[in-house]
């Protein structure tokens, strides 16, 4: 089976409609897709206005109706310490399939912003990767959602901590164990400067030695992505050890083979 769980329509900050991506999955003989449009506490530039949940659930379902293929509902949750209640309040009135959290701020930071990037040059690197790992254990705490986005997102732009941070990956992927969450193998680092799949092959091993579950998602804002690079994601997969995979339907979730 090959299913893509993160792609971005004009929902939030994609730039195609939802039937386009639909079209591109079945072109490419995926057998499930889900979108996973941005929302986050405030209405940024890149995430969905809380008025669009409605209009944005009514039209997977719509699609849902006439497509060759799987479709289901997720959203891209943007995690922040403080303050989810109201936003988690209105998102679960909604029937969806999955919810991905995710950590793109630190502080007022967002650091994987192009637009933000020089703001690196003002950091230690170490302490960042520390602070993301931190939030990224905070969100797992909270057991707000279903999987962790692009687990070491940290690596975007190709900084790397200078000092040995083993311990702390480990402390994570045990926190996001112990949370019930899984984990996505994203694929779109690939087409960012650090090269390389969300998260690492050495973040991966650590994931499968602890026994999170994975899903797959090629983090598409046009439908050209959609399952972009899969064959290296589920060669990597396999490489460190997983034989199967995790689909969503209604917040619970099935094991199928890679």
């Amino acid at each position: 089976m090959r299913l893509d769980y993160h792609m971005h329509t004009t929902f939030s900050d994609g730039r195609s409609e939802m039937a386009e991506f639909v079209d591109e999955a079945v072109r490419k003989g995926i057998d499930e897709i889900g979108f996973s449009d941005h929302i986050f506490l405030r209405k940024e530039d890149w995430s969905m206005d809380w008025a669009d949940l409605t209009k944005y659930v009514s039209s997977i379902s719509e699609l849902n109706t006439t497509s060759q293929i799987s479709i289901k509902a997720g959203l891209e949750v943007e995690f922040v310490p403080c303050g989810m209640e109201g936003l988690m309040e209105m998102i679960n009135r909604f029937d969806f399939d999955y919810l991905m959290g995710s950590v793109h701020y630190i502080g007022d930071w967002q650091f994987d912003n192009e637009k933000q990037i020089e703001e690196w040059k003002r950091r230690d690197v170490t302490q960042v990767y520390e602070q993301y790992y931190d939030l990224v254990q905070t969100m797992a705490k909270t057991q707000l959602f279903d999987f962790v986005g692009h687990l070491d997102l940290v690596k975007k732009f190709n900084h790397r901590p200078n000092r040995d941070i083993q311990d702390l990956l480990l402390e994570t992927v045990k926190t996001i164990g112990k949370s019930g969450m899984c984990i996505e193998v994203n694929t779109g680092g690939l087409r960012k400067p650090c090269r390389e799949v969300y998260p690492s092959e050495k973040l991966l091993k650590i994931c499968f030695d602890n026994g999170l579950p994975i899903t797959f998602g090629s983090d598409a804002h046009s439908p050209e992505d959609v399952g972009a690079d899969f064959d290296k994601a589920v060669n990597l997969a396999r490489r460190v050890g997983y034989v199967e995979m995790v689909r969503f339907t209604k917040r619970n979730r099935d094991f199928v083979e890679l």
